[in-house]
Formats: structure tokens, C-alpha cells, sequence
């Protein structure tokens, strides 16, 4: 099990609050925010350059992502998000 995957469970189990995220002034899920800000980040260090406070190897660990560069990556990150997606009913 990914620490995604873990994070998820422990919020189901109400051991680990998430932090409360708005989006034009409505509130959006987490979980969601959080996938589509680390795949913003990695089509950046894909494209060479490096997002500060975050690293290639903290985000392929969390998620439990194969690949030697951030370009390889991202279309398993896609695949995660458009699942992430389907299971909470999100178009």
C-alpha cells in the first residue's frame, strides 16, 4: 500500500485530518487538490526545470511510481487522478 493509499485510509478511519482547501470560494477534496498540484509538478521537472519544496523522488515514493525521469511518470500519475476521480464520482 502506497502512503497515498495509507493518507486515504487514515482519513477514512478519522486518524488524519486533511487540511480544508477552497477553490472559488467552494470547498473542493483534498485528496484531489493534492494529485493534480503533484502532477502540475512533475510536466515542470519533466520539462527541466525544479519546483521548490518538493522533489521527484518525494513524489514517485508517495504515490509508489516507476520510471527514471518525471516524464515517465506522469501518465501514471493521470491514471491515478482519473481513478482517484472515478471512485469519489468526480466528472
Amino acid at each position: 500500500m502506497t502512503q497515498f493509499e495509507q493518507a486515504q485510509e487514515q482519513v477514512k478511519q478519522g486518524t488524519l485530518n486533511t487540511p480544508s482547501v477552497q477553490a472559488n470560494g467552494k470547498q473542493i477534496d483534498y485528496f484531489g487538490y493534492q494529485l493534480a498540484v503533484h502532477i502540475y509538478n512533475l510536466k515542470i521537472m519533466g520539462a527541466g526545470m525544479t519546483c521548490r519544496g518538493i522533489k521527484f523522488t518525494q513524489i514517485k515514493k508517495y504515490y509508489g511510481l516507476s520510471g527514471r525521469s518525471a516524464k515517465d511518470c506522469v501518465p501514471q500519475l493521470e491514471k491515478i487522478y482519473a481513478d482517484y476521480k472515478e471512485k469519489i464520482g468526480v466528472s
